[in-house]
C-alpha cells in the first residue's frame, strides 16, 4: 500500500471557510469528520471527482458520496435557515458518477433574497490521518482546492 496527497477540490463556486465557523453542533465539532462549509455564489453543487453515490436524503439537500479510488466518504449538505428554500436532487442512491456531474441545486439568490442563508457543507468522515490543511478563501467548482489529505491509496 502506498501513500499519496489528495486534494478535494469544490464542489461549488463560493467563499470556503472552516466549518466551525459556521456551525455549533455535530458539524461545528467535527464529530462527524473534517470539512469546510462553502458559501455559495451558484446553485448546483457537482461530484467532486468519479465515484458512488451510497446515500440521498428525503429533503434532497444530503448526499454521501464515496470517492472508491481514495477510500474516501464525503457527505455533502446544503444547510439553510430559510423556511422557503426548495431543493432539486439531481442523483439517487446507487449511481455512479463523474466529477462535475451535478448532485443537488437550490435557488441561492432567492434563499438570499428573502433573507435566508445557504451554506454546503463539505465533511470528509473517514478520513485516514488528522493531518488535513483547509483552504479558505474565494473558491472555483472543480478549479480550488478546499481540503488536502495524506492517504493510503
Amino acid at each position: 500500500m502506498t501513500t499519496a496527497m489528495y486534494d478535494f477540490m469544490a464542489p461549488i463556486t463560493g467563499k470556503c471557510v472552516p466549518i466551525d465557523a459556521l456551525h455549533s453542533d455535530l458539524l461545528g465539532d467535527k464529530v462527524l469528520g473534517e470539512g469546510v462549509s462553502i458559501l455559495p455564489t451558484e446553485n448546483t453543487v457537482v461530484a467532486p471527482c468519479d465515484g458512488f453515490i451510497s446515500r440521498v436524503s428525503a429533503s434532497s439537500r444530503t448526499v454521501t458520496f464515496l470517492d472508491t479510488e481514495h477510500n474516501l466518504e464525503i457527505l455533502m449538505e446544503a444547510n439553510t435557515d430559510s423556511e422557503h428554500a426548495s431543493f432539486d436532487l439531481h442523483v439517487r442512491a446507487g449511481e455512479a458518477v463523474k466529477a462535475g456531474t451535478a448532485l443537488f441545486s437550490c435557488n441561492v439568490t432567492d434563499i438570499q433574497a428573502r433573507g435566508g442563508r445557504v451554506d454546503v457543507s463539505c465533511i470528509v468522515t473517514n478520513l485516514p490521518t488528522k493531518e488535513v490543511r483547509v483552504n479558505c478563501g474565494d473558491v472555483v467548482r472543480g478549479e480550488t482546492r478546499i481540503l488536502s489529505c495524506e492517504c493510503a491509496c
